[in-house]
């Protein structure tokens, strides 16, 4: 995975976010995949896609619980309007970002360079920044970097466009 940081516009985070805490309802873990154009170099992101939107039980149990067939509709997305996946973000329900047993244990995609992100209390305080935001990279081997939203390393930002 590229070393360049993944660049989320500003608006496209605000509507993340939104839609976020809508499907999370303050009361389950939500979480989307952050996609970017694929083979063009650029790490900007142009969409999301829901967890719910690909694997309609993801959300069924308060906690996500992403299935096999999910997987296969994001990779049928990806093929038809040539993306690719840059991130993953998803909800935690109180102040605590930090990664649980599960998240490490569990990478969305297990990829050494791969970013995940959790937002606090079901996302409702993360429209503005991602300061709130645990952010991780996968190191490979079960092992994850973590890093704060301002550390000049720190492999996503907020842009304006």
């Amino acid at each position: 995975m590229a070393s360049r940081q993944i660049q989320i516009p500003l608006l496209t985070w605000r509507r993340l976010v939104g839609d976020l805490s809508a499907r999370g309802a303050g009361s389950r873990e939500t979480g989307a995949f952050l996609m970017g154009m694929k083979d063009d170099g650029d790490r900007g992101v142009v969409d999301y896609l829901c967890y719910d939107d690909l694997d309609q039980r993801a959300l069924t149990h308060g906690i996500v619980e992403f299935h096999r067939g999910g997987f296969s509709k994001l990779w049928d997305v990806c093929k038809d309007r040539g993306l690719q996946v840059l991130a993953d973000v998803h909800t935690h329900p109180t102040r605590d970002v930090r990664q649980s047993f599960t998240d490490k244990a569990n990478p969305m995609l297990p990829v050494r360079g791969h970013v995940a992100l959790i937002l606090p209390k079901y996302g409702a305080s993360s429209k503005w920044s991602l300061a709130p935001a645990g952010i991780y990279r996968f190191a490979g081997g079960g092992r994850w970097d973590t890093f704060h939203a301002d550390a000049a390393d720190c492999p996503v930002k907020l842009s304006l466009w």
